[in-house]
């Protein structure tokens, strides 16, 4: 890795101070992330992706640069089987990408993924594990069809702690004891320092795009809604379900074809919902390759404040029918892009609020 500079900066937020220390990077700091105050009380921050296409509109092209720069570090000659692990909702859509960059560029077959959910399905389960400072901490991982991993690549877009990691190491080497080694992918590891790889149950490499230190200094004390909290840990239910990595998949998923899709002329913003990531930003790629001018974005459970990374802000009802809230950030109705929101849930799903809102179209990959 390079050392870039201005290895050193404090971010003052609403809810506190964060003091960062960059010790490596490929990718400059302000290329990578922003920052914003989280309302949540098990933690006062957010590290805000720039190429994620989560909180803040990334164009498809910058997405994939940033995978396949993170792919190049992690070993191509792993022992197989491997099974690339995405951490629900933020990490899906970027551990899908690192699946289908590793197979790409080793050429392997024995190369598998599986990503974490929120989401109760009608299949066998695996393994759960938790995320404490998560407003939503219960993560599940169903029981794939596929054969036991000797190696893990888990996947998140940043650390701080390493605690949410240890905890799902520790869950999947309890059921998949053949597991050798581990290797952690993430956009931007902050906790060069600490010595959580020492407790993770194999031998662990980390691979980053950037790695420093971050220390947070609470401000005003923010106190726990007991509502919220009772909310924030809803898990949901599927009835209807089309497997594109909660239950396992043995290769890259081509994009299905999507019916009735809308006309696209003018600039363009690609909105996946919760988990379902992954086909939205393919689509967008696709959009993008065929030169038209697009970029991706999510909506997130995650309750963040306005100001610092956050211009803007919708709330309205989750499309999993879980109860939670749910917000989508930064898509500015007024930046003159036509919006089209991608679900797996069904039409019928989708707060009409923030269709409104947003003058969206509704594009469905449903079971």
């Amino acid at each position: 890795m390079l050392t870039l500079a201005a290895p050193t900066r404090s971010i003052a937020l609403a809810t506190g101070r964060l003091d960062i220390a960059i010790e490596e990077a490929t990718w400059p700091l302000d290329s990578l992330c922003d920052f914003a105050a989280r309302e949540n009380p098990r933690r006062g921050f957010l590290v805000v992706s720039r190429v994620l296409g989560r909180h803040l509109p990334a164009a498809p092209q910058r997405m994939r640069q940033s995978v396949h720069d993170l792919a190049r570090q992690i070993p191509a000659d792993l022992p197989g089987p491997v099974m690339v692990v995405g951490m629900a909702e933020t990490a899906v859509c970027l551990g899908q990408t690192l699946h289908e960059e590793l197979c790409r560029s080793t050429g392997r077959d024995d190369i598998h993924f599986l990503h974490s959910t929120r989401q109760q399905l009608d299949a066998p389960l695996l393994c759960r594990f938790e995320e404490p400072h998560s407003h939503a901490s219960a993560h599940l991982i169903y029981r794939p069809d596929l054969p036991e991993p000797r190696a893990l690549v888990l996947v998140d877009d940043e650390v701080s702690t390493g605690t949410t990691l240890c905890n799902l190491a520790d869950a999947l080497v309890a059921v998949w004891p053949r597991v050798e080694a581990i290797v952690v992918a993430t956009l931007t590891d902050w906790s060069v320092g600490k010595h959580w790889p020492a407790q993770m149950p194999r031998p662990t490499q980390i691979a980053a795009l950037l790695r420093g230190r971050l220390e947070w200094t609470q401000g005003t004390a923010m106190t726990a809604d007991a509502a919220f909290d009772s909310a924030a840990a809803s898990l949901g239910r599927m009835a209807a379900h089309r497997n594109f990595g909660r239950l396992g998949i043995a290769a890259p998923v081509a994009l299905p074809p999507v019916s009735a899709l809308p006309e696209a002329t003018g600039p363009l913003r690609i909105i996946g919902t919760g988990e379902f990531t992954y086909l939205p930003f393919r689509l967008a790629e696709q959009l993008a390759a065929d030169g038209q001018d697009v970029v991706v974005q999510a909506t997130s459970r995650s309750p963040a404040r306005l100001g610092a990374a956050m211009a803007t802000k919708l709330c309205f009802s989750d499309n999993y029918g879980t109860g939670v809230p749910n917000y989508l950030y930064n898509a500015d109705p007024a930046d003159g892009r036509a919006n089209w929101i991608a679900h797996e849930t069904g039409a019928g799903t989708i707060d009409p609020a923030l269709i409104a809102a947003l003058d969206a179209r509704l594009v469905g990959w449903v079971a």
